[in-house]
């Protein structure tokens, strides 16, 4: 049995089916937890949910957790101190999120800079692929779709 660097981090997301996802695809999967996981916490500030939200930042840290944990910043070159940075600066944003004026607005923007690395890697992951069907956490109006089918 081969070891899975990016194991945490699964397990992080509680990615049932990381078995068969090559380890670029669970990072892949763990972006787009970040993503929806940031979604649905501005979802629940607004909704004065704050415990939720919380909750919410806090699975979110724990994706950053593992992926950073597991960058190889002594031969990664710059794509891990990138990495590194960029985990960074998510971290700390989602950190200050609330004590922005508008946080509803600011979970935008880091949502926005977290699809631009995933997008990335879906195109690492899925080399074939076009970003165009890249699919990334669904939307508020997605998900209500869904509970609603």
């Amino acid at each position: 049995m081969s070891h899975n660097p990016y194991q945490k981090a699964s397990q992080a997301y509680q990615q049932k089916n990381d078995a068969s996802l090559s380890p670029m695809q669970i990072v892949v999967e763990l972006y787009k937890g970040m993503i929806k996981n940031t979604r649905q916490a501005k979802q629940a500030w607004l909704d004065k949910r704050f415990e939720d939200e919380s909750a919410l930042v806090i699975k979110t840290f724990d994706i950053i957790e593992a992926l950073q944990s597991n960058l190889d910043l002594k031969n990664g070159g710059e794509d891990a101190a990138f990495l590194n940075r960029f985990y960074t600066v998510v971290f700390s944003a989602l950190s200050q999120a609330n004590t922005k004026p508008d946080p509803a607005a600011y979970f935008d923007e880091i949502v926005s800079y977290m699809q631009q690395v995933h997008d990335r890697w879906y195109l690492l992951a899925y080399p074939q692929a076009d970003i165009a069907s890249a699919p990334s956490a669904p939307t508020r109006a997605e998900q209500n779709a869904e509970a609603n089918a």
